[in-house]
């Protein structure tokens, strides 16, 4: 009897454990379905958009993006830009991506690389997070979703969930963020001058100091460092000369005569010849040259060194260099770098 009912204990054990085949079959069905598993590629997608949003990287936030909506941008924005070039006009460029850009480099761009470069005039980022609640995708048109939800953050960040939406389009089999709107109203901004670039020095027009005026003097400072104002007459006409063999295609005159003594020193001749050979030979790269030297002008230099080293802050110009340097040997001005 005691061996029975051991038995019987058992086999009641077992029954209540063990779930019916049945069940493990819908279980498995659920996670397999389509809709299972075209959640969790939205899901997946919004979540790399944030991961990069959150990062600030320009490069991998277009990663995320679906390539057509950054071709469908690189094409309206170019078109303009052309157009407006024709009529012999840079505004929308200067808006954009800063004079020192030239148009010829910017039709060279991909379309993830013309938004990285249009993205350091934009202010993207979001908070850093552990993992995200998503609490809906609502359907939109053009088969567009959207993603809401909640960031989770990580436990040294506070407990503040601050809610999300991320615009999402298929790709294939798996989805891609959209261009988000507030991006797409930042640029709209840009381009119609309605808010001005962000992290970019505005050149100021200064009234040129008339012939055989001296500059006037530095103030100390402790750092030797200070900004006495306008540039001085003999800077003005260094940069006049500089412009004008730039204009000429004189290159050699240019690397010659007002590139510093010490530049040429320490540049290899077989590197010096190629730089004037790609200064005669590349039209945008002149081009870049005299708007640096025009946005200098028309800037106020920061000098160091007592008064012989003059910094004229070109960033956010579009230009490959955030400054132009100028340095003054024998109480005579150069082209520093």
């Amino acid at each position: 009897m005691v061996s029975s009912a051991r038995l019987v204990l058992f086999v009641l054990a077992a029954i209540c454990c063990v779930a019916p085949p049945s069940v493990l079959a819908a279980d498995r069905a659920a996670s397999d379905s389509p809709g299972a598993v075209r959640g969790a590629a939205q899901r997946k997608a919004a979540e790399e958009y944030l991961a990069a949003l959150a990062s600030g990287d320009a490069r991998a936030l277009a990663g995320t993006i679906q390539e057509s909506e950054l071709e469908q941008l690189r094409k309206r924005l170019l078109d303009e830009m052309q157009l407006e070039a024709d009529r012999n006009e840079s505004l929308v460029r200067a808006r954009l991506f800063g004079l020192g850009m030239p148009l010829t480099d910017i039709e060279r761009l991909t379309p993830a690389n013309f938004f990285a470069a249009l993205a350091v005039r934009l202010r993207f980022g979001s908070r850093e997070f552990e993992r995200v609640d998503w609490l809906d995708a609502v359907g939109d048109s053009g088969g567009m979703v959207q993603m809401v939800g909640r960031l989770i953050p990580r436990k040294d960040q506070g407990t503040v969930r601050v809610p999300v939406v991320v615009s999402i389009v298929p790709w294939g089999k798996d989805w891609k963020a959209a261009l988000p709107l507030e991006l797409q109203a930042q640029i709209d901004d840009l381009r119609t001058g309605r808010v001005s670039p962000p992290r970019v020095v505005a050149a100021l027009p200064v009234a040129t100091a008339a012939a055989g005026t001296s500059a006037p003097a530095s103030p100390a400072s402790a750092s030797g460092t200070a900004s006495i104002g306008a540039s001085p007459q003999a800077i003005l006409e260094l940069f006049d000369k500089a412009e004008a063999n730039i204009k000429a295609g004189h290159c050699d005159d240019y690397y010659d005569k007002q590139m510093s003594p010490n530049f040429r020193q320490t540049t290899g001749a077989k590197a010096l010849r190629a730089l004037i050979k790609s200064c005669e030979t590349r039209d945008s790269l002149r081009e870049q040259m005299i708007t640096a030297l025009q946005l200098a002008r028309a800037g106020t230099p920061r000098y160091e060194y007592q008064g012989t080293r003059a910094i004229y802050d070109l960033s956010g110009q579009g230009l490959p260099y955030p400054a132009l340097v100028l340095e003054q040997i024998d109480k005579h001005w150069y082209i520093a770098e």
